[in-house]
């Protein structure tokens, strides 16, 4: 498969009162042609924020600092002047945000913004605008496209607003879809709807979909690989399959231990990871995940472990991974409930 998207070394640092903070640090990953990739973490490990730097969204003359490097096949993302770079935002790249009503404008009609999307990156009319923003209205499942087109965000459920944001960012036909948990504040239903169109989306018209969610169910029912991401840092990487099956980095296993599981005969605490994520302006010198890692020894609460490749199809950033091996140098206890 062709690659859509390669991020390599990014970082995005903010201005503030305490100096620059680093909120992304070192991160590279590749999206290829019709792949779905999950990312996931808690909140505060820079999900959100690695995905609005690959567009580049922060104002940059007043408070962020890109590095790095951002490839759109061959095309430069982050050394595009901002005329060419609003040509990428929404017609070759679009993004899903995580609250459909505070991201749909309450005083324009939903039809209005779909059109504007069309009108601003195709050759249309209004009348041919609004055919195309009614028909993406149908393809999203919204009942009664031609009524509902007239109406605005304030008139539809939950549900119909993340469709109706979901029809703004495929309006375009973009080659690569950002979607933000955008299943956030949603009930259950109407989150598995809005998943099924997203997949469906995907596959019907091969489009590459990075889907940030804190829903590692939906990461192992619909992604391709999963990066799992703390405190601005990638600590592992690989297949759906691997990263479930066979997960090496202690914050990963953490993860995985805290989903309930349904075939065992009785209840039993779930595990918790203990702690918080610390604050930008507390990072802690190491790993960054020592503090909280329940066999972190002195190595890794002095040196920053490498993101290296154990097996052909997953990395993991631990010093505890053996590169020759694929396994534990040494051991670490397994993770109990309690």
């Amino acid at each position: 498969m062709e690659r859509v998207l390669q991020v390599e070394n990014l970082c995005t640092e903010f201005k503030t009162e305490r100096g620059m903070l680093k909120a992304v640090d070192g991160v590279s990953f590749e999206v290829r042609e019709g792949e779905m990739l999950g990312i996931v973490g808690e909140s505060g490990c820079g999900k959100s924020v690695t995905s609005q730097s690959i567009l580049r969204l922060y104002d940059e003359k007043s408070f962020v600092r890109y590095t790095g490097d951002v490839r759109f096949h061959d095309e430069s993302l982050l050394t595009l002047p901002e005329k060419q770079m609003e040509s990428v935002r929404g017609a070759k790249i679009s993004m899903v945000f995580q609250d459909a009503l505070s991201s749909l404008n309450p005083v324009f009609t939903v039809g209005d913004q779909i059109m504007e999307a069309i009108l601003i990156h195709q050759k249309r009319t209004k009348a041919e605008a609004k055919a195309q923003a009614i028909e993406m209205l149908n393809m999203v499942g919204i009942p009664d496209p031609a009524r509902r087109f007239h109406q605005y965000p304030f008139e539809l459920s939950g549900g119909m607003r993340q469709r109706v944001m979901i029809a703004v960012a495929l309006a375009c036909h973009p080659q690569l879809l950002i979607a933000d948990e955008p299943t956030t504040a949603l009930d259950v239903t109407i989150q598995a709807q809005i998943m099924d169109l997203i997949v469906d989306m995907n596959k019907r018209l091969g489009m590459a979909v990075m889907l940030i969610t804190h829903d590692l169910a939906v990461v192992a029912e619909t992604c391709d690989r999963v990066i799992v991401m703390y405190l601005g840092q990638i600590v592992e990487e690989g297949r759906v399959e691997d990263i479930f099956d066979h997960p090496m980095h202690p914050y990963t296993m953490g993860l995985m231990n805290s989903i309930p599981k349904l075939d065992t005969a009785k209840a039993t605490r779930l595990y918790q990871i203990s702690g918080t994520v610390p604050l930008l302006n507390q990072i802690p010198v190491g790993c960054r995940f020592a503090p909280r890692c329940p066999y972190a020894t002195d190595l890794c609460r002095e040196e920053m472990p490498g993101l290296s490749r154990v097996t052909q199809t997953q990395s993991v950033r631990c010093h505890y991974r053996n590169e020759q091996n694929g396994g534990f140098v040494e051991e670490p206890p397994q993770y109990e409930a309690g």
